[in-house]
Order: C-alpha cells, then sequence, then structure tokens
C-alpha cells in the first residue's frame, strides 16, 4: 500500500512539473486527463503517422497524452562537423540532396550522432559542443548534432510526444547518408541525453538495424515503467549501453531512470546523489559562467551522465572500469571484484563500453557499478582489500575494532579507513573492502595495518587484546582481467602466531615467509591461490609425517610451511 501511495504521489509530482498551466480534467475510457484520445494520429509527409496507442497511456505513469507539434514547429536541424571543419557545421536536409554533395561527410569515418533532451539545445547545451570536440580530438570523426529546440520547450508532455517526431527525421537522414554515401547504419552511433536518449531509441526502432546506442541518463518522467516501445530499451540497437546518474524518483526530483534499459547499465555511485553536486551546483556559476550554472543548479546530477561519457573518450589516465554485482551495498562491501573466467562480469564506462559487445544478451540486462569523485576528471582507483585473520587450533577471542590500512606503492602511499563503524572480527575469517583514490599509487610493495578497539570490557583496558593477521591481500581493480586474477594482485604475508595489540602498527611485505595452520577443504584451496598470487610458484611440495599422512582425509588439521617466497 506504502509503495502505491508513493507511486501515486510521484506522478502527481511528476504532474505539477511537466504542466505549464492549469487543465481542465474530463477523465473518460477514451480520455487520459483531457488532451490526448486513444487512436488520435497525425500523419507528416515522409515521415509517416504518429498515433496514440494503448501502449503509451498509462494514468500513473504518463497522465497526458498529446500528439505530437508538426515537423515545421520542431524543426529538427542536423548539422554535420569533421575533423577538417570542427567549428563549422554542415546542415544536412534530406529533401535537398545538395546538401549532403555539398558536405564533407566521409563514409570511411564513423559517424556519431548527439542529441540532447528537454529545454536544451545546440547553442544553449555546451555538452554537445564539447563531446564534439573531444571526439574530433579522439579521431577522425563525423560528428551529427541534432537539435530540436524548436520542439523540446515546456510543458514537458509535449515535449515528449514531439520526440518521435525528432526521431523519424534523424531516420531520413541517417537513409539519405546510406543513399548518396553508402554508409552503413549498422556502423552508426547515436549518444543521447535525457529525453535524447529516448529519441535515440525510436530511431532504432524505425532504422532496425543501428549499429550502437549510449543512453546518457535516460529520461524517467513519461517513460518508466512503461513498454519498450515507448522507451529505449536493448532491441533498438546492436549493442545499447546506459550510463544512470540521477536515478533518484521524480518524487525527490530525480530526472533519470533507475531501471536497467540497455545490455549493459552502469550506476556511477549508485545512479544517483552524485559526488561534487552539492557544491558544483553553485561553483558552476563561477567557473563555468551563468548559462552552465543555471544548468548545474537545476540538474547536476542530470548532467553528470554526460560529464562522464565526455571525459572518457581521451582521459585514459585511469580506466573507469565498472563491476557487475547484486546491488550497491554489496559493490561497496568489496564483494564483488571479480571479472569472471570469460571477464563478462567487468565493462568499461563511456565510449569503450562497446567492448562489453561480445557479452549482450537482449533478454538480460548486465548493472555495472563503480565509484567516481567529484572533480574532473572523475575516474578513481579502486582496489579491493581482503583481511584474513588466523585460525589457531585454540581459538582466539573475537575483536570488535575498526580498521585503517596503508598501501605502499612504487609511486605513493595512501591510507584508508576501511570501516565507517566498528565490527566484530572472528578467528579464521575473511573481510573484504573496496578503498578508491586518485592517486596512481603504481605497483604496491607493503601494507600496513592498524586497528583501534571498540570493546567495552574494562578487562580489555589492561588486558589488552591482540589481533592476528594471517594475511592481507590486495587487487586492482582499473584493468579487465579473467579470474582468477594474477598479474597485479598482492599478497602480504604476517606472521599469524604473532598478535598485535590496539594502536600499533604491523607492516607486512611481500617476501615475508608464509606459515600457518591449514585445513584439507576451501581453507587449502584459498592457500594455493595465495601462493599462486604471491608469487609465480607452479608447484607446490608439503613434506608430512607417516602418522599424519595416515590420518589424512578432508577436513584434516596440519602443519605447512613455505619459505622464500
Amino acid at each position: 500500500m506504502l509503495r502505491q501511495i508513493v507511486t501515486i504521489w510521484s506522478s502527481v509530482v511528476c504532474l505539477l512539473v511537466v504542466t505549464s498551466s492549469a487543465i481542465s480534467i474530463n477523465i473518460t475510457k477514451q480520455h487520459v486527463f483531457g488532451f490526448g484520445k486513444l487512436g488520435d494520429e497525425v500523419c507528416m509527409k515522409e515521415l509517416g503517422c504518429f498515433a496514440i496507442t494503448e501502449d503509451f497511456i498509462s494514468w500513473i505513469h504518463r497522465p497526458i497524452n498529446v500528439l505530437p507539434h508538426d515537423r515545421a514547429t520542431i524543426n529538427t536541424k542536423c548539422l554535420l562537423y569533421t575533423r577538417k571543419f570542427p567549428k563549422e557545421s554542415h546542415q544536412l536536409i534530406p529533401s535537398d540532396p545538395i546538401t549532403f554533395k555539398e558536405s564533407k561527410y566521409n563514409p570511411k569515418n564513423p559517424t556519431k550522432f548527439i542529441i540532447h533532451g528537454f529545454m536544451d539545445s545546440e547553442l544553449y547545451g555546451d555538452w554537445m559542443l564539447d563531446m564534439k570536440d573531444e571526439f574530433l580530438m579522439h579521431g577522425d570523426y563525423n560528428i551529427i548534432i541534432v537539435d530540436w529546440s524548436g520542439g523540446n520547450k515546456p510543458p514537458y508532455y509535449q515535449a515528449t510526444a514531439n520526440t518521435r517526431v525528432v526521431a523519424a527525421e534523424v531516420a531520413l537522414v541517417v537513409k539519405a547518408l546510406e543513399k548518396h554515401f553508402g554508409a552503413r547504419r549498422e556502423e552508426f552511433h547515436v549518444i543521447g541525453h535525457s529525453l535524447g536518449s529516448h529519441i535515440a531509441g525510436y530511431i532504432g526502432e524505425r532504422l532496425k538495424t543501428l549499429g550502437r546506442i549510449t543512453g546518457c541518463d535516460p529520461a524517467e518522467p513519461y517513460f518508466q515503467n512503461l513498454p519498450p516501445s515507448v522507451r529505449l530499451d536493448p532491441t533498438d540497437a546492436d549493442f545499447v549501453d546506459v550510463i544512470h546518474s540521477d536515478a533518484t524518483d521524480i518524487l525527490f526530483i530525480g530526472f533519470g531512470m533507475s531501471h536497467s534499459v540497455g545490455h549493459v547499465d552502469f550506476f556511477p555511485n549508485n545512479g544517483r546523489n552524485q559526488p561534487g553536486c552539492k557544491t558544483d551546483k553553485f561553483l558552476s556559476f563561477v567557473t563555468d559562467g551563468l548559462k552552465e550554472g543555471l544548468r548545474r543548479f537545476g540538474a547536476c546530477n542530470h548532467q553528470r551522465s554526460l560529464d562522464f561519457m565526455i571525459h572518457s573518450i581521451n582521459f585514459r589516465k585511469i580506466v573507469p572500469v565498472a563491476y557487475q554485482c547484486n546491488n550497491w551495498e554489496s559493490f561497496l562491501g568489496g564483494r564483488c571484484a571479480e571479472c569472471g573466467k570469460d571477464t563478462s562480469q567487468c565493462a568499461i564506462m563511456g565510449l569503450r563500453a562497446d567492448e562489453y559487445y561480445q557479452f549482450r544478451n537482449s533478454s538480460k540486462t548486465h548493472n555495472m557499478y563503480l565509484q567516481t569523485s567529484g572533480k574532473k576528471p572523475f575516474w578513481l582507483y579502486h582496489y579491493q582489500i581482503t583481511v584474513k585473520t588466523y585460525k589457531p587450533r585454540v581459538s582466539h577471542k573475537n575483536v570488535k575494532l575498526t580498521l585503517e590500512v596503508t598501501l605502499f606503492g612504487s609511486k605513493n602511499d595512501e591510507l584508508f579507513k576501511v570501516q565507517n563503524e566498528a565490527i566484530e572480527y572472528y578467528p579464521g575469517a575473511r573481510y573484504q573492502y573496496l578503498v578508491t583514490t586518485d592517486k596512481d599509487l603504481g605497483e604496491i610493495k607493503s601494507v600496513s595495518y592498524k586497528w583501534y578497539s571498540a570493546s567495552k570490557n574494562p578487562s580489555d583496558w589492561i588486558f589488552k587484546p591482540k589481533l592476528y593477521i594471517e594475511y592481507v591481500t590486495v587487487i586492482p581493480m582499473n584493468e579487465i582481467e579473467s579470474s582468477p586474477r594474477s598479474k597485479h594482485n598482492r599478497a602480504f604475508c604476517g606472521n599469524p602466531k604473532s598478535g598485535v595489540t590496539p594502536n600499533t602498527i604491523a607492516t607486512l611485505h611481500r617476501d615475508d615467509n608464509y606459515q600457518s595452520y591449514m585445513r584439507f577443504d576451501a581453507d587449502f584451496l584459498r592457500f594455493y591461490e595465495l601462493l599462486r598470487m604471491h608469487s609465480m610458484t607452479k608447484y607446490i611440495t608439503i613434506s608430512m609425517p607417516p602418522h599424519v599422512r595416515k590420518l589424512f582425509s578432508p577436513g584434516s588439521n596440519f602443519e605447512v610451511k613455505v619459505n622464500g617466497l
């Protein structure tokens, strides 16, 4: 019941946001809030007909339906930029073949369309020019900016209706490029923001064999919870990747979709509440001017998906690798750091997302997570840290603590507070953490840790408890590598029989001897993996006394020592 109330209230908020004037309400079986009627249709020369069908009607999620404006009012423009003419646009008009013949379009170069959303335009949206410039810096592309500013003004419900006409206009341009230049739609890439994402979907629906669509925070109002025919979905192109950055419900003034609508959906920072947006929307007036400041103030989170896409084009120092995970909490908990044997559990957000093409599946979406910073270029180095406590014959007591870990790299060092609050550490247990930094640490050479007791037991103040660490592993996560990882993984072994008291720094090195009390079961397999990560050892010889061999069976205990790793 609560969810239904929230859903209804969300639609009310959506209605208040998107309507620009009071509307007389006249509900019948054929009308939804007085404007559109089921079966209403308008036809336009060359573009075909646009009808209000049942899949567009939802009293909760799309309360107002109207027919689109005429094409002259919407005035869709397709503006071509090339590397030779990066500042001069050339308009492509399907009804005028001369505009194609006189253009500098080169069918040998990749073609990318850039489409804006609600209340945006080529002139007002600096991001389109920024993205165009980044692409032309990256390579010799045909960049076509789609300006439909004649049809994207309030009321919002009218702009959503106009998107279908824009898509039909762009589809005509694609067909004309094929006719005049022999271009192939299978190689075209359409990038849309907000409503522009759904325009990209409509284009793909018309063309059937479009190569790729990138949806930058597809608009939620009037699209989420509706059928695939109304919104962007994986069948709209051979490969559809989506970046979610403002997935908060419209009830709380979030403009982007939270549902997965692509072959691979990226949720940086869980797809909402982007770092830096609380301050950016004020600072942007100073750093970017009034025009961009206004955009950031009203929709910083919504805009951030574009920032991510733009900075993925040419910034190569850090690769924004995202990881498939059940949810954001599991990712933050460090439980998703493997790409899988076939690397299908990892993908690179942004321009290189199409490297995930081989794993696409139209019947299944793949949600990927990563963290970013709140300032350009946004990418962070990710590490998974695993702490394994020692399990002795005579068990040590549990320890409630907070932990700090310092990674010492060949280039930089960094201290991480891996826990926000105290947790119980048990003997023989493994604890995983995700840590991030904007520093390039280089190769991790050693690790130190310090722990702080959270015990309220007075005896612990006198007889200080000890923490017994068997090993710490560090896995860099900014490269796609098949599992089990080995190239850059590092294991740092401690002396598990020598405990560390609170507030004491203990340092672990890779060349420490390793001695541990193991079991011949999953622990043994983990031990073997630890050795494999620790060195290039291919064969392990373990000597056991005869009486141990006789009793040796799954679950048996034995001592093992490996020196000189």
